[in-house]
């Protein structure tokens, strides 16, 4: 019996900010019980460019020498690297001081985006868009199976309403719908109202269901006296996402010490219970590794993390005055407050990417014959990016 390494799967991250469309921004590493498993299987993990490659021994027949147990959960820790990755990519960093990014294969969110060509991503799908709903600013929705992010607040202003969305074509997002609240082994919940009798319980995934309905934990807390918090020991559970009940009101969490105490960006959880043949398994109907040569090319099980780039209003500081417009491109414009003005803002929010926007400035006394160009923000000085209400701003000087 002959023996090979297969690709057992792979993920890339992609970011819209990039010429190339791949994120650098990460290391990516296995957690501790994760990298037990794949020494226990004899597998291989590499993280080569954007991608994390993990591969497994097999034999002739393309099957596992060893196969992974239904049980088995494989966990990766995305630590951040580059802060430019918090300016440029469109994210609530409000919202980032007390959760971080969960990614897993349990979405199953699978998109079509051309003949015969389907990307798996492990975030969450991008819901549907709903007239009633308020939308603001960084907010994804799909309409008509085209991913719309929202520029304006806005409610009952259909995509694509140019005025309010702007069109993301099919791709899926990483966004605040991924978002959990990571917790160590000790935690303080709330309890609202204050309750002198606190009962507390636990659920996990219940892989039949793919629903967190398994009970894990229960309790209940006597006090004397009505409290507002209480503690929670989840020391007897092992790392993963759980949903807490606190006197009925449910928190989705995800329990980790590490991920909490080295201050994990997000977590990838790949779960291996899904029936052989699932797109989003790793094993195809015959329980073969997806690493085949189909059809005249190689192809593998690849699953995708997206990140949007941020989308603000560009706002050229001129102390000078002596700017008498900045000309639009096809795509945007730019007003000034007066005339002379001592600055122009962008009519509406502009994408910041790696590749520079062109836009001429035209000088009340030209300093050359072809008008100069108005410099890009500067996504690494500090203070560049501002929030006013629910938008940002690129604050950027020129010297005329």
């Amino acid at each position: 019996m002959t023996t090979t390494y297969k690709i057992l799967f792979m993920t890339e991250l992609l970011h819209d900010f990039y010429k190339d469309g791949t994120c650098r921004d990460f290391r990516i590493v296995p957690s501790a019980a994760t990298s037990k498993l794949l020494a226990n299987y004899k597998a291989l993990c590499k993280t080569v460019g954007n991608k994390l490659i993990v591969l497994m021994k097999t034999d002739e027949t393309g099957k596992p020498f060893v196969e992974p147990k239904a049980t088995d959960r494989f966990t990766f820790f995305m630590e951040l690297m580059k802060p430019l990755f918090m300016t440029v990519s469109n994210l609530e960093l409000k919202a980032l001081q007390g959760k971080r990014f969960y990614f897993t294969n349990l979405h199953q969110n699978k998109v079509n985006i051309a003949v015969n060509t389907d990307l798996l991503y492990l975030s969450t799908p991008v819901p549907v868009y709903v007239a009633a709903a308020n939308y603001q600013p960084g907010d994804f929705v799909k309409q008509s199976n085209v991913v719309y992010e929202c520029i304006r607040a806005s409610t009952g202003n259909t995509p694509p309403n140019t005025t309010f969305w702007v069109n993301r074509q099919k791709q899926e997002y990483a966004s605040a719908a991924d978002l959990l609240q990571f917790i160590p082994q000790q935690q303080i919940f709330p309890v609202s109202p204050a309750a002198a009798d606190v009962e507390v319980t636990v659920h996990q995934l219940n892989q039949a269901t793919n629903s967190f309905t398994e009970q894990v934990l229960q309790q209940t807390l006597h006090f004397e006296t009505a409290v507002d918090a209480v503690p929670v020991d989840f020391s007897s559970l092992p790392e993963a996402k759980y949903k807490v009940s606190i006197n009925g009101s449910e928190t989705m969490v995800y329990l980790s010490n590490d991920a909490v105490y080295n201050n994990c960006f997000a977590v990838i959880d790949l779960y291996n219970h899904l029936s052989n043949g699932n797109d989003f398994a790793f094993l195809d109907a015959a329980g073969k590794l997806k690493d085949q040569f189909i059809a005249g090319k190689n192809s593998w099980l690849n699953f995708s993390i997206r990140f949007a780039n941020r989308y603000a209003f560009w706002k050229y500081l001129i102390p000078k005055k002596g700017v008498q417009a900045i000309d639009s491109n096809p795509d945007y414009a730019f007003t000034g407050n007066a005339n002379p003005a001592d600055f122009f803002t962008s009519t509406h929010p502009i994408p910041l990417k790696e590749e520079p926007h062109e836009f001429k400035v035209t000088l009340f006394q030209p300093v050359s014959a072809e008008p100069p160009l108005a410099p890009n923000p500067d996504v690494h000085a500090s203070g560049m990016l501002s929030k006013t209400g629910a938008d940002y701003y690129c604050n950027i000087y020129l010297n005329y």
